[in-house]
């Protein structure tokens, strides 16, 4: 259930961002006809910005938790099956088939926290982007400085966090993945 809202709440927050960066593809041409759509633009900004801002802090605490609990099951899954591999038990491959199941869903769960996080990022962007090739040129030059400042704006990307210790982000979950590897050699060296 958790994983689902995240997830609709980043899709929400990235299908404002589309719309943002389509308003701002058809800028010049809108302009001249509502002088004040810059205006609404930055407000629009302003929103997905204070949006994002309360799903990191709603998330960050929970996700925190969650990175922690995943690393400790993903170790003892690894160590289990370290030590019944070295067992002298005919049927390794049903040993093996039942941690599989339960691994994978632990990988798969940290990693949907973690895509989330990276696909805010990488949609949070584009808006910058779309700015910057916006037909800013045919704007007056108060526009233009709205828009300067949207880009502005923009460079500081929107992030969820595992409890403002790390981004969630496709890196964190090599990291997560790595040091759980890592956990386990430790575990199988000592055992």
């Amino acid at each position: 259930m958790l994983n689902a809202l995240i997830l609709t709440l980043v899709l929400h927050v990235s299908g404002q961002i589309d719309i943002m960066c389509e308003e701002l593809k058809t800028i010049s041409s809108t302009c001249k006809s509502n002088p004040s759509s810059t205006k609404s633009l930055v407000k629009l900004h302003q929103k997905i910005i204070s949006l994002s801002n309360n799903i990191e802090k709603f998330f960050s605490f929970v996700a925190l938790l969650q990175f922690i609990w995943n690393t400790l099951v993903i170790c003892s899954i690894g160590f289990m099956v370290v030590i019944s591999l070295d067992t002298n038990t005919e049927s390794k491959s049903g040993v093996m088939i039942q941690f599989i199941i339960p691994y994978l869903a632990v990988t798969i769960e940290a990693f949907v926290f973690c895509f989330a996080g990276e696909y805010l990022s990488t949609k949070s962007r584009s808006i910058g982007d779309a700015a910057y090739e916006a037909v800013w040129y045919d704007l007056s030059i108060s526009e233009c400085r709205i828009l300067l400042f949207v880009i502005l704006r923009s460079q500081k990307r929107l992030t969820i966090t595992a409890g403002n210790v790390m981004d969630l982000s496709l890196e964190g979950f090599t990291s997560i993945m790595k040091a759980s590897a890592s956990y386990i050699s430790v575990l199988h060296a000592m055992y």
